[in-house]
């Protein structure tokens, strides 16, 4: 068994699965991608543990139901292009929780998710996001503003929970008022507390969408929802099932990723005042800033599920199995880059697949460029001194998509004299 600690205490253990006569028994490791060890440390560092010396390519964890997890960015990268072997059937983690996952297009393989991947484009892409643009800066600076007067805030619970969830929640003409109990559905998919099923959570976006898509495929606006449920595929109209399925896919991407990707931005800069200063000097360093920190910062665990037989690192892989591809690894991957935990503006070349990669690359990557680059534009020319509350206590969560849930910051004597 490779040397990976016992898990912590973040969430329940879970019963371990009895190795499967296809795994070495050399290819074990004590990995929780729910409650991986270490977490307590930070999310990145845990996961980073599975690129320790001695640690294989493919190793194999007895949690969550057994399932393989590729630990090397070239590794990911492979599967994520290999439809045949690796499919998109089964996206999630457990297994039990991934063939409950019935949104569209995540859970199809090309060629069938080619027409539906367009509708997607249609509903969510640049051209309709760049519509947006002026009332995303506009929301943007009248948040940081209202944090400001307080001089200090939970970044997390004050801005990251809000910002991109209001924009999102417009973009789809959704009520605001909505956002919590959204948000809380979405949560039980991705870093689930035991209170649903996957299916169960599913069914509550779809209960909750219907209403909205019966109304738009009768009274359509300029809404994304409107967008996607007007469109056709193979020359016909959506059926309310496949609207359903679309739809119920933006939403959980709206409520979740960007959320918490711009706390753990805003963590490393409070923490890093040179590499702020850098920013704040010259704000035209934002674009290829925030693509280090989308590097370095990657919180997505996909999954695929075996459908074909395949030797891989030198292991079996058999029909039924399933193999954990964390995007995050691949920006971590000193195989990849130089110095991965390190955060460097000047990096060149910046390469990550924090969007995912080949065929369900992220549809909403556009918008969630535009919300980072807008958030660090803003809040640095607003509040350029700020450091992490004295005896803060950040939590972080493991899961399909980590988090940060709490970053209390206080500012300090140069922003308020702003």
């Amino acid at each position: 068994m490779a040397n990976i600690e016992t898990p912590g205490t973040a969430a329940p253990t879970k019963l371990k699965t009895p190795l499967p006569a296809n795994v070495p028994a050399d290819r074990v490791v004590n990995f929780d991608m729910f409650n991986p060890p270490g977490i307590t440390e930070g999310l990145h560092s845990a996961w980073k543990k599975l690129q320790d010396p001695g640690v294989a390519d493919l190793v194999w964890t007895p949690f969550n139901g057994g399932h393989w997890i590729a630990t090397r960015g070239k590794l990911i990268k492979e599967m994520f292009l290999d439809h045949a072997h690796f499919s998109s059937e089964c996206p999630f983690l457990p297994k039990e929780a991934g063939e409950q996952y019935s949104f569209i297009p995540t859970s199809m393989d090309p060629p069938e998710q080619r027409p539906y991947r367009r509708v997607l484009n249609e509903g969510i892409g640049p051209k309709v996001i760049n519509r947006i643009e002026g009332s995303i800066k506009e929301l943007a600076c009248q948040l940081i503003d209202d944090i400001k007067l307080k001089g200090s805030c939970d970044f997390t619970k004050e801005y990251a929970e809000v910002f991109p969830i209001h924009i999102f929640l417009m973009l789809v003409d959704l009520p605001l008022t909505d956002a919590p109990r959204l948000k809380y559905i979405g949560d039980q998919m991705t870093r689930p507390d035991g209170t649903m099923s996957m299916g169960e959570a599913i069914q509550q976006f779809f209960d909750y969408l219907s209403p909205f898509i019966d109304k738009r495929m009768r009274e359509p606006g300029d809404d994304a929802i409107s967008a996607i449920v007007q469109s056709k595929v193979n020359g016909r109209d959506l059926t309310k099932d496949e609207a359903l399925k679309i739809c119920g896919l933006v939403l959980l991407a709206g409520l979740d990723t960007v959320v918490n990707f711009l706390s753990f931005s805003l963590h490393f800069l409070a923490q890093n005042p040179q590499q702020r200063q850098l920013l704040i000097d010259d704000p035209t360093l934002i674009p290829v800033a925030t693509e280090e920190l989308l590097r370095r910062f990657g919180l997505v665990a996909d999954a695929r599920l075996i459908k074909h037989p395949i030797i891989v690192d030198g292991v079996q892989l058999n029909v039924g199995d399933m193999v954990a591809l964390p995007t995050m690894l691949f920006g971590l991957d000193e195989r990849e880059h130089a110095c991965p935990m390190h955060v460097d503006f000047a990096r060149k070349d910046i390469n990550h697949i924090t969007f995912g990669h080949g065929v369900h690359h992220c549809a909403g990557a556009h918008l969630a460029r535009l919300e980072v680059q807008t958030t660090l534009r803003e809040w640095l020319a607003r509040i350029p001194e700020f450091e992490i509350t004295a005896d803060a206590n950040i939590g972080y969560q493991a899961g399909i998509v980590g988090a940060m849930t709490s970053l209390p910051l206080t500012f300090v004597s140069r922003s308020r004299e702003d």
